[in-house]
């Protein structure tokens, strides 16, 4: 409850912060309604003279796109003004002041800002995925809301776990800047059907950054398709990223340099 109560004030913070802007606030959602409407453009334009793509049809893919835009959304509301952040914690010691707090450094650091303008961008999301369900008729059940539920929560954890973990090497590396696009870029390739890639890609985004199945495998709930292999990979590959990114954040706290 401490940590929850904690965590409402940050956020309460950051909203009333990012109000004080709100010509900078109007202009931030306009431009990501706009990127929103690309990518609706981009999939009506692709499947203009095809009915499917590697067995995905036009209505499943605005399905996964709704729930890619959900799930990146919802990290950047949560995540995004922090991991900007994170190189001036380390390069400029900041970090020194987090690590005299009675809290979890990971948990400040994680935690201490909130994007307004991100969780305002959902509205579109959350309507383009409702009307994707209703378009195409889906028969959801407690238990597909269910799974959904907990296979949306785990990607997200993936998304934030591997995201805090490409930050942390700024430990070893001090000068590298905007670290954390280098997650984001490689997530965008999430927002295609899984079964388009193959070979080396394939290989990488399982075995290196495994986020093949992070939208695939919620998606697929909502229309009852549950293909255990994907499952499993996707619950295995959330336990081991929050731990992982644990014993990095440990580590990386024995190698950093306090600014005294």
């Amino acid at each position: 409850m401490r940590y929850l109560k904690l965590y409402w004030s940050f956020v309460k913070n950051s909203i009333a912060r990012e109000l004080m802007f709100r010509t900078h606030f109007f202009l931030s959602f306009t431009a990501h309604f706009l990127w929103f409407l690309m990518f609706i453009l981009f999939y009506t334009i692709l499947y203009k003279d095809i009915n499917t793509i590697n067995g995905w049809s036009y209505d499943q893919s605005l399905l996964l796109l709704s729930v890619f835009f959900l799930i990146d959304t919802t990290g950047f509301t949560v995540f995004i003004k922090n991991f900007s952040t994170f190189p001036e914690y380390i390069s400029e010691g900041k970090l020194d002041i987090l690590l005299t707090k009675p809290v979890d450094s990971q948990f400040m650091i994680c935690t201490r800002y909130f994007s307004l303008i991100s969780l305002f961008s959902l509205g579109p999301e959350l309507f383009l995925f409702i009307h994707q369900i209703i378009k195409m008729d889906l028969a959801l059940t407690p238990l597909s809301i269910a799974l959904f539920c907990i296979f949306f929560l785990a990607s997200l954890i993936i998304y934030a776990s591997i995201w805090f973990i490409t930050n942390i090497i700024l430990f070893w590396v001090i000068k590298v800047e905007m670290i954390h696009e280098f997650f984001v870029m490689f997530f965008r390739f999430m927002q295609f059907p899984p079964d388009i890639f193959g070979g080396s890609l394939r290989i990488f985004f399982i075995g290196i950054m495994p986020v093949l199945f992070t939208i695939s495998v919620p998606t697929q709930a909502l229309q009852g398709i549950f293909e255990p292999t994907s499952i499993i990979a996707l619950v295995v590959a959330a336990v081991i990223s929050l731990i992982l990114s644990r014993i990095l954040w440990k580590i990386g706290l024995k190698k950093y340099q306090s600014a005294a």
